[in-house]
């Protein structure tokens, strides 16, 4: 009965290693494909940008207000402003009318070079144009137009 298990163990071990043999040999094997010729492709023209603006995280002034006026951004991105009202807009960070909730941010800073990276525009932006900041600081920023302090809004930096 012993012997009947080593040579069936025998016959196992013999087909395992032919086995082996056989599909090793295959991927020596080199198959020879034929080298697809290259097509011309026509060249993509660029679609130039509409303006400098991008698209993303954009607020609407209107006389109704700020729209939307509350939007969730990431450290480092910027929020453009836009005015679409009758009227000027002054954004600015809250608390009105000092300005001096966001880090850096005071309406005394308006006109000298401090004003220049601070989340107030520090002035009126006309109908049709818009103003942008790039918000460094994590939180919750509260705006308002300064020209009429009953429109406001938030940003929520994460």
């Amino acid at each position: 009965m012993n012997t009947k298990k080593i040579l069936l163990a025998v016959v196992v071990l013999v087909v395992v290693v032919v086995g082996w043999m056989f599909l090793r040999n295959k991927a020596d094997v080199v198959v020879n494909t034929p080298t697809p010729t290259p097509t011309a492709l026509p060249t993509p023209t660029p679609t130039p940008l509409a303006s400098p603006v991008a698209s993303k995280n954009i607020i609407t002034y209107t006389d109704s207000g700020y729209a939307p006026n509350l939007i969730t951004i990431k450290k480092g991105e910027t929020v453009t402003w836009k005015n679409e009202s009758s009227n000027p807009m002054w954004t600015a960070s809250a608390i009105h009318p000092l300005h001096r909730a966001y880090p850096g941010s005071d309406i005394a800073n308006c006109g000298t070079p401090a004003g220049s990276n601070q989340f107030d525009a520090c002035s009126g932006t006309a109908s049709g144009q818009s103003w942008s900041f790039t918000f460094n600081n994590i939180g919750t920023w509260g705006y308002h137009n300064h020209l009429n302090s009953s429109k406001f809004g938030k940003v929520i930096v994460e």
